[in-house]
């Protein structure tokens, strides 16, 4: 027969496995996020050495030249807003996915507690069965030796 702390100890360990997944989870959406904020990071800094260049360049352009300069740095203004825009919805899953961590956490370690709890308690009542077989064992033994 399963004893009740044994069967609570099948429910520790799947929350256990949830949390160890959301942990998961939660390093890989941060890894990503993390990633994405080094390219918008790469590309800010790409954006200002571009406009210092150009600007430090004294050269003059041609109508053209300007237009197409300055169409190339709506492109990476645009490319910059969509990367902060990606790093700000990253942040908000990440926050997500630690809620969902800490959520499954506190499952587990309530789960843990009352599997504990059962393992002391069913310790317990053993340990006073064995203390009875044991008194009545000696009890037995006195009896049968006090007869002699």
């Amino acid at each position: 027969m399963v004893s009740r702390a044994n069967r609570m100890q099948l429910l520790v360990d799947l929350a256990e496995q949830e949390m160890d997944r959301a942990i998961q989870t939660l390093k890989e959406i941060q890894n990503q996020r993390d990633y994405v904020q080094l390219q918008l990071n790469d590309l800010k800094a790409y954006l200002d050495e571009y406009v210092v260049k150009i600007s430090s360049s004294g050269q003059r352009f041609m109508p053209i030249q300007l237009q197409t300069t300055q169409a190339f740095v709506e492109k990476l203004k645009q490319a910059i807003l969509s990367q902060t825009q990606q790093v700000e919805s990253l942040t908000e899953t990440v926050k997500a996915a630690e809620q969902q961590w800490l959520e499954k956490r506190v499952r587990f370690n309530a789960l843990q507690k009352v599997q504990q709890k059962l393992s002391r308690n069913e310790k317990v009542a053993l340990d006073r069965i064995e203390q009875k077989w044991l008194d009545d064992l000696a009890a037995q033994n006195f009896i049968k030796n006090g007869d002699k």
